[in-house]
């Protein structure tokens, strides 16, 4: 009488064994950035006063295989540089801008340039280390096409 039992809950067990799918690692998402168009151009916008006016720099992130940090780059008005090649490097310049006087990491922009492909996980990641050093204002915005 318990044999019988005993074979049916083993053959359940099995079923849902057998069938169980395993979810994908929490947090990852699955993203696509929105596609610039060269043709989309945005309003005019009022120019805004001196003393709200902010240093912009700009983050190019260009991906590799697999949606990876493949290169990384810093524009703005005290720095160019087009081939950083890891983290370490971006934390190092991020804290070298200089701030400006009487407004600290207040008065800079930060935009995060990215290639749609990029993996959403590694523009988090650039992100914080805006955030640690120092800057409150990230931006993103997709990869604009260069116009021949």
């Amino acid at each position: 009488m318990v044999t019988p039992m005993l074979d049916m809950s083993f053959q359940l067990l099995n079923f849902f064994i057998l069938t169980f799918k395993i979810m994908p690692t929490e947090g990852q998402l699955s993203i696509n950035l929105p596609k610039v168009d060269a043709t989309d151009s945005p309003p005019p916008l009022e120019p805004l006063p001196p003393e709200d006016k902010k240093d912009e720099y700009t983050i190019t992130v260009h991906s590799g295989a697999g949606g990876e940090v493949a290169l990384l780059g810093l524009k703005g008005p005290t720095v160019n540089s087009d081939n950083i090649k890891n983290f370490g490097d971006l934390l190092a310049q991020l804290k070298a801008i200089p701030k400006p006087a009487g407004r600290g990491a207040e008065g800079v922009s930060i935009t995060i340039e990215s290639s749609n492909d990029l993996i959403y996980a590694r523009l988090i990641d650039i992100m914080d280390l805006c955030k640690r050093s120092g800057y409150e204002s990230v931006n993103l915005m997709p990869m604009r096409k260069e116009r021949s």
